[in-house]
């Protein structure tokens, strides 16, 4: 027998449809309900925590003063006359990633960060990312900077002492 492809298309849409229909008579709306508290003994029962409320009062404004504060502390310690003279200061927030500041520096970095710990309750939390690229500290113009080197230099160096041929991706 042949039919035509517009009427297997409309049967299939209306098998679909009936289907359909049946699994959502079939599924009574319970998957999208929320689920009863569970009270059996020794099961405890772990709630999503509400996010914090954004903070605009005072304690907000003093974290700001030392945000900043840390900030004109950092500028302040990016002076250098030689490579050596500088390091790496990955913190996280507010401090950027990638921040090179002097050696001589550091502790009191380090205690200014701190103060900022103690005086911000609510933080942003953040890890600064390496990826595949070396970190370098180094001095350009008196201020220390941080330079991004590839690992590919490195490897091929590598494959060439060894005698190995280098892979081509595709």
């Amino acid at each position: 027998m042949k039919q035509s492809p517009v009427t297997i298309a409309i049967v299939s849409v209306v098998i679909a449809v009936v289907l359909w229909a049946v699994a959502t008579w079939l599924e009574d709306g319970s998957r999208w309900s929320i689920p009863a508290p569970i009270t059996e003994p020794g099961v405890t029962q772990v709630l999503v925590r509400p996010d914090t409320a954004v903070q605009l009062g005072a304690e907000a404004a003093n974290c700001e003063e030392v945000e900043t504060a840390l900030r004109a502390r950092l500028d302040d310690a990016r002076h250098c006359s030689s490579d050596d003279d500088c390091t790496l200061f990955d913190y996280g927030y507010p401090i950027q990633c990638m921040t090179s500041v002097a050696k001589n520096e550091i502790s009191g970095l380090r205690a200014a960060y701190n103060d900022y710990e103690q005086s911000c309750k609510y933080r942003v939390f953040y890890d600064c990312p390496t990826g595949h690229m070396q970190r370098q500290a180094v001095c350009r113009a008196n201020r220390c900077a941080v330079e991004l080197r590839s690992n590919e230099v490195l490897e091929e160096e590598t494959r060439d002492y060894l005698g190995l041929e280098q892979r081509k991706s595709q």
